[in-house]
């Protein structure tokens, strides 16, 4: 499917305000708008379901609705069609019209997207687009989520950003439904994963389909755990070990070849071999024979934990806190496991909703149920530790300013050298296809040598964008990230649950709960890092707090942050001494 743009009709079709429009949303009449809508995949460009945000058609409605509210002509949409790109570098209907409005910069006062998933995937994306649209005088407004203008709207556009990617909701209600039902009570709604194979249960005058183990695959499933939990097998080495053994993947009716890394990946994960289905981000008892023990799939876990630095995966949440929670009673014995919800019926009839440690259904975990109020409850109150004293902040952001201004400086001339050497590169280029045309060389050397310089110059490129942009990026995200932390309980009181879902999401990578309390957290990045700062300097700066110790300490000691933090004069010593304050090292750690 090719990228197409698509220019409005001719007659102006001006939208006025609708009277069930959100009150934060502006009705001027005269404002003007660009629509983009985006889908990942070709099979999604000519759906018309109703799943928010999934067809082209669904996407046109919401953002007419948007311009409706807020009195707003469309002057144009642009449309990409069935492309996926993690960023939107790569979007070429995207830099279509980026270019579009920067010559129209006076013709347009709004992008309107249904959901800023739909452009950004990281941060990074975020943080550069709004920075050149605001330089325009342009804003970009999303239709699922209405935000008001100003600092608030900004710092909660920041925890929306933080959150790469969303959840496709369930398609057809009817199949979801009876999906759903056979799910629910433990049936597995899926073909039959590697191990497994499928079945019908036409005992007793039934007709069920089900799953049962596969007399040639299911060996080698515990083979395949036992041997990467002992942590000498990557996950290369144990696809070719077991491939030696004779494992072989399904395909229809005839034989299968050697299981990929990706699948192995994705088998290694699954709490399927546990004897569980996964349905809507629950685990349910399954009917089918677990293959695997808790204890083994733990192991296997925590080293695909500790190799990859992924955090929790993300799924669609009933609870907002769901997908966050992990046992803190497993957390203080060294094993990391999730918790789940149940909803439970009390004594009077009512349905009261827990949390409890996936561990308790295998009598691994001696951990009591927490009721999801006390739970709620406990977070909200440990909002209040993460606080970032203001006079620490203020020095960062000045300190951090004060780098970036001597980045500048040198990013000059360091500018002008490289122009030097890509003129250098253009010369010798030009030189070789002289040789080539002239027959004093031969062609298949002159390709080696052009390919070289071609290499060459797309590292000086590199270098040429990278630097004092990305730095500049990294202070913007510190300085959010600190904005957010200067009262971070009050604004948690005040959001609405999937407003505190997104914070949760982008603050804390998990949550550990124990006895109804927050025992332990662990958070993402900047956050871990501003934190950590923050006990650093006030156990070494008395001005910042009471102090456990005076003078100035060894910054080579302290993460960069801190180091910044005690730098006296130019920043440039603690660069030097502080491992870890280069401007790529700080971009990586304020991610």
């Amino acid at each position: 499917m090719t990228t197409a743009t698509a220019t409005r009709p001719a007659a102006k079709r001006v939208y006025h305000r609708a009277n069930n429009a959100s009150p934060n949303t502006e009705n001027v009449i005269g404002k003007r708008a660009v629509l983009y809508m985006r889908v990942s995949s070709s099979s999604q460009v000519n759906t018309d379901y109703n799943p928010e945000g999934i067809s082209i058609p669904a996407q046109r409605d919401a953002c007419e609705a948007k311009c409706a509210a807020m009195g707003a002509e469309i002057v144009k949409e642009f449309v990409e069609p069935g492309r996926s790109a993690k960023d939107i570098e790569r979007r070429i209907v995207f830099q279509e019209m980026m270019s579009w409005i920067k010559e129209h910069k006076a013709e347009v006062d709004y992008i309107v997207v249904y959901q800023f998933n739909r452009v950004f995937r990281n941060s990074i994306d975020a943080a550069m687009t709004k920075r050149d649209l605001k330089k325009w005088g342009v804003r970009i407004v999303q239709t699922v989520f209405d935000l008001p203008e100003g600092p608030e709207g900004d710092m909660i556009e920041t925890i929306l950003n933080a959150v790469d990617e969303y959840q496709i909701i369930r398609n057809g209600a009817d199949i979801a439904y009876k999906m759903g039902s056979k799910a629910k009570k433990g049936g597995t709604i899926s073909l039959a994963k590697l191990g497994y194979r499928n079945a019908r249960d036409t005992s007793e005058g039934r007709n069920i389909g089900i799953v049962e183990l596969d007399p040639d695959r299911a060996h080698f499933i515990p083979v395949a755990f036992e041997l990467f939990a002992t942590g000498k097998f990557s996950l290369e080495s144990l696809a070719e070990e077991l491939t030696i053994r004779g494992l072989r993947t399904r395909k229809g009716k005839y034989a299968g070849g050697p299981i990929s890394t990706s699948k192995l990946a994705l088998l290694l994960r699954d709490p399927y071999y546990l004897g569980y289905v996964s349905y809507d981000g629950d685990l349910i008892r399954g009917w089918h024979e677990p293959l695997i023990g808790q204890e083994l799939f733990d192991k296997v876990q925590a080293i695909l934990d500790q190799r990859s630095g992924k955090g929790i995966r993300r799924r669609r949440h009933h609870h907002y806190l769901k997908g966050h929670l992990y046992c803190g009673a497993c957390h203080d014995k060294g094993v990391e496991s999730r918790m789940l919800m149940q909803w439970s019926k009390g004594r009077h009839g009512g349905r009261y909703l827990y949390f409890f440690c996936v561990r308790k259904q295998q009598h691994l975990c001696e951990s009591r149920y927490g009721q999801a109020d006390a739970v709620e409850e406990a977070i909200e109150q440990y909002y209040a530790t993460i606080y970032f004293p203001v006079k620490i902040a203020d020095r960062i952001r000045s300190k951090l300013n004060d780098l970036l201004a001597e980045e500048t400086k040198g990013s000059t001339l360091l500018a002008k050298h490289l122009k030097s050497e890509l003129a250098r590169l253009d010369k010798q280029e030009e030189n070789l296809i002289d040789l080539a045309a002239e027959g004093g060389m031969a062609v298949a050397k002159v390709k080696m040598r052009l390919a070289d310089i071609q290499h060459e110059r797309a590292r000086i490129d590199e270098r040429m964008n990278d630097g004092v942009e990305r730095l500049a990026v990294a202070a913007h995200l510190v300085d959010q990230a600190l904005r957010l932390l200067d009262n971070p309980q009050q604004l948690y009181l005040s959001l609405s649950p999937e407003q505190r879902r997104y914070m949760n999401d982008a603050i804390f990578e998990k949550l550990y709960v124990h006895d109804g309390e927050i025992s332990d957290a662990c958070l993402r990045p900047p956050f871990d890092d501003l934190i950590r700062a923050r006990d650093e300097i006030q156990n070494y700066d008395v001005s910042a707090s009471e102090g456990k110790k005076k003078g100035r300490p060894d910054v080579s000691q302290l993460g960069p942050l801190a180091a910044l933090y005690f730098a006296g004069g130019s920043s440039k010593g603690p660069m030097v001494e502080a491992k870890g304050l280069e401007p790529s090292n700080l971009l990586t750690a304020s991610l």
